[in-house]
């Protein structure tokens, strides 16, 4: 009897390490370019494969890379999760798809109050950059037309940034 349950548990280990080396293997591969029309149906912790084309590798430890589009205005940032550790130097200039979890950062009109307020402190000091509080102030409110044109268009009050926490990845 002993030795059913080591068995079945030998199978169990066995199965549940197959299942998570192949985790995303089952999802279709999209694009870089194909991301932005899909990724407003997604949620952050969807799991996806992504075939982009490696633009750069951070010189830091190579924790992340950054993928582009057959149209290079559409870029997304892969991050090295902890099991993957770090990416091979030699993706960069090659075509690679990832394996990973989509995460969101999410920008709203309360953390936009809190920057612009931040910003005009910042000019009461004796070290305030005027030019520097334009620019971003300019960025600011990109931001906030970008979230009006969101709300209108889905319904979500916010602006998002996407990036890919990556498990697995392969170089063509």
């Amino acid at each position: 009897m002993r030795k059913i349950y080591i068995l079945f548990a030998a199978i169990f280990a066995l199965c549940v390490a197959s299942c998570a080396g192949n985790a995303g293997k089952g999802h279709k591969v999209i694009s870089v370019d194909e991301l932005s029309s899909v990724v407003e149906e997604m949620q952050d912790g969807d799991t996806l494969r992504l075939r982009g084309f490696c633009m750069d590798v951070c010189g830091h430890g190579a924790s992340h890379i950054t993928l582009s589009g057959e149209d290079s205005a559409n870029m997304v940032a892969a991050i090295a999760a902890p099991v993957l550790g770090s990416f091979n130097e030699e993706l960069k200039y090659q075509y690679v798809t990832v394996d990973g979890v989509l995460r969101e950062q999410k920008v709203d009109e309360a953390f936009l109050d809190d920057w612009e307020y931040r910003l005009d402190e910042s000019l009461k000091g004796p070290n305030g950059n005027p030019e520097a509080v334009a620019m971003l102030k300019g960025q600011i409110v990109e931001l906030r037309d970008s979230i009006a044109a969101r709300f209108a268009r889905t319904g979500k009050k916010y602006w998002s940034n996407y990036t890919i926490e990556v498990f697995s990845y392969e170089a063509e």
